[in-house]
């Protein structure tokens, strides 16, 4: 294991469908011991990034700038994307 944790941030759409996709992101990266951040995208500091990545679809998972996943994932996709995410960062 790297000594540094691995830090996502789950910018929610407006649709309550929203919060399942939170629920959902925040119980596999507890189980990932990964750190969540969960933003509004009404959050200004993040509007700016909205933007640059040209977000038009939420909730959206974000990685350093990088979009890993849009949408409302199932629980087994979630934990898979963690996964594979912990595998990439051990090379």
């Amino acid at each position: 294991m790297g000594g540094s944790s691995m830090n996502l941030c789950l910018i929610l759409g407006t649709k309550p469908a929203s919060q399942d996709a939170e629920i959902i992101w925040r119980d596999a990266c507890q189980n990932s011991g990964v750190t969540l951040e969960v933003v509004n995208p009404d959050n200004t500091q993040y509007q700016t990034l909205v933007e640059q990545l040209q977000l038009n679809t939420f909730p959206a998972l974000i990685q350093n700038d990088r979009v890993l996943a849009i949408g409302i994932p199932t629980p087994e996709s979630a934990k898979k994307l963690l996964t594979e995410l912990a595998a990439d960062r051990s090379d």
